[in-house]
């Protein structure tokens, strides 16, 4: 006959490791699966961004990350920088960006929502 192991002795109670908690998996709602996008938004119109002269000068390049959201008219919305080496290439950036246009990201049934994308600016001087 096998006996099962002994237990341990009793003592102060111990804090188990957090981390995270396991749940069944939520069932599927059908409006959200119908909202969910199935094609990005698509770029059909672009302007580039002007170099600003000031920093011509000074020689000053680098990368802004523009973070923003394509709205379902397929213009850029609520347009933010995340990173950029300087506010005139900020600028710059933005401003382009606001003359830009989209095909808008769409939904699985054709229809269009808005979507979050993220485009980088490279500002490099050519010698």
């Amino acid at each position: 006959m096998i006996e099962p192991p002994p237990l341990p002795p009793a003592g102060p109670p111990m804090a188990l490791p957090s981390g995270p908690t396991l749940m069944a998996a939520p069932r599927a709602d059908p409006r959200a699966a119908a909202d969910a996008v199935v094609t990005e938004p698509v770029i059909r119109q672009r302007r580039y961004p002007s170099y600003p002269s000031a920093l011509v000068e000074e020689g000053i390049e680098g990368l802004v990350v523009t973070a923003f959201f394509v709205g379902v008219d397929g213009k850029p919305e609520d347009i933010r920088v995340e990173r950029s080496p300087h506010p005139l290439l900020s600028q710059a950036a933005t401003d382009s960006l606001k003359g830009w246009h989209f095909d808008p990201a769409r939904t699985a049934d054709g229809r269009a929502v808005r979507a979050r994308m993220r485009l980088p600016f490279r500002f490099k001087l050519v010698e």
